[in-house]
């Protein structure tokens, strides 16, 4: 379910504006701002860039390998759970330029957005799949071609997308833009979470059989699978790895039905060895010790592991020995942030609904760790 986003700025523009001006060059009161909010998702045929502009923030973000980028939108009805909406995307080029944009109109029914479909990254462009009859492939230079499809069951590998839903298990091969059934996925009816890295290489957390710990595993196609348990028999709900890297957020029960995230388990030498990270001036938890619903890691290309959760600021390890960590500096309230590559990207929007705009609304990024932040798209671009 995608939530609804208020209207804000332009992405072009500096927040200190509204997100458009009257002719007379003031800006645009409230009950115009509303007006044309309305307009734009009861529009049938709506434009991309009247779309971006009463949305002010993106809801996704994803980067090929290039550098290109491809950021989404949407807008929906502000005044009750079900309504016209609308959705955007638009693809820049590595220099921060618009390369193709597409736009429709939506609807949101019991407060659900209606998904027009999943986008992927691929090393040369993105992949929308909403079906494959329907999917296409975007290329870097914006044109669209067709997505095959294949009865041939294949083996992951290095690159390939794993495409779960219906209980059914299917991979995009990115090399060929292709989708097939998937063999040889190891199954996750005994794994709390299951992350592939770039390699094909299988990662897992698998749960405990009666007073077993919780052991995380790794697995290369036609390989025996390693493993390691987690360390004083705390719990593992989450796994991300690229390269060699991989990390697991480790949580304490407490009470029946709660944790408490109280560390790391990471290795660097691809599950050779692991090392435990607990709370300490190199890996400030503070703020997430306190009982946090929600706890993600992710591993940038580089090595370094990146962790937030609920409203605690975001952490990043200083370099891919992830042997200390530093608070990102936020340069709004952003309401979410995640990595692409070596770059950070956070979304500043409205906790609610609401026509108007907060400060700083918008796509922000960083490219060193979170210490300085540069609105994107801007004149850094590139």
């Amino acid at each position: 379910m995608l939530r609804r986003t208020a209207p804000a700025v332009t992405l072009v523009m500096a927040s200190l504006l509204t997100p458009a001006l009257a002719s007379c060059g003031l800006p645009e009161s409230a009950a115009d701002r509303e007006t044309r909010y309305n307009k734009v998702i009861e529009d049938e045929t709506p434009h991309a860039q009247d779309v971006i502009d009463i949305a002010g923030a993106p809801y996704e973000v994803l980067r090929s390998d290039d550098g290109s980028t491809l950021v989404r939108y949407n807008a929906t009805y502000v005044e009750d759970d079900e309504g016209p909406a609308a959705n955007a995307w638009r693809l820049y080029g590595p220099d921060g330029d618009v390369v193709a944009e597409h736009a429709e109109h939506m609807d949101v029914v019991e407060g659900e957005f209606e998904d027009p479909g999943p986008f992927y990254a691929v090393p040369d462009g993105f992949v929308f799949l909403p079906s494959v009859k329907d999917g296409f492939f975007l290329d870097v230079r914006g044109e669209r071609h067709a997505v095959k499809s294949s009865d041939k069951r294949l083996t992951f590998g290095r690159g390939d997308v794993l495409l779960s839903s219906g209980g059914k298990d299917r991979l995009l091969r990115t090399s060929t833009h292709t989708v097939a059934p998937a063999a040889g996925v190891p199954k996750t009816r005994d794994l709390t979470f299951t992350d592939f890295d770039e390699r094909g290489v299988a990662w897992g957390v698998r749960q405990p059989e009666g007073s077993e710990p919780y052991r995380v595993t790794r697995r290369e196609d036609g390989g025996p699978e390693r493993s390691r348990d987690l360390p004083d028999r705390l719990l593992g709900e989450d796994i991300a790895a690229h390269g060699g890297t991989a990390a697991v957020p480790l949580e304490k029960p407490i009470g029946m039905d709660d944790t408490l995230f109280t560390g790391l388990f990471v290795t660097t030498d691809d599950g050779k060895s692991w090392r435990t990270l607990r709370n300490s001036d190199q890996l400030p938890l503070d703020e997430f010790k306190k009982g946090l619903s929600y706890i993600e890691v992710q591993v940038l290309d580089d090595g370094r592991v990146f962790i937030q959760g609920d409203d605690a600021t975001p952490l990043i390890a200083d370099s891919p020995a992830n042997r200390s960590f530093h608070k990102i500096t936020e340069p709004a309230h952003l309401r979410s942030v995640f990595a692409r590559g070596n770059t950070l990207y956070g979304i500043a929007d409205s906790d609610a609904p609401s026509y108007d705009h907060v400060d700083g609304e918008g796509l922000w990024r960083s490219r060193d760790g979170g210490r300085d932040w540069s609105r994107f798209p801007g004149e850094d671009s590139g």
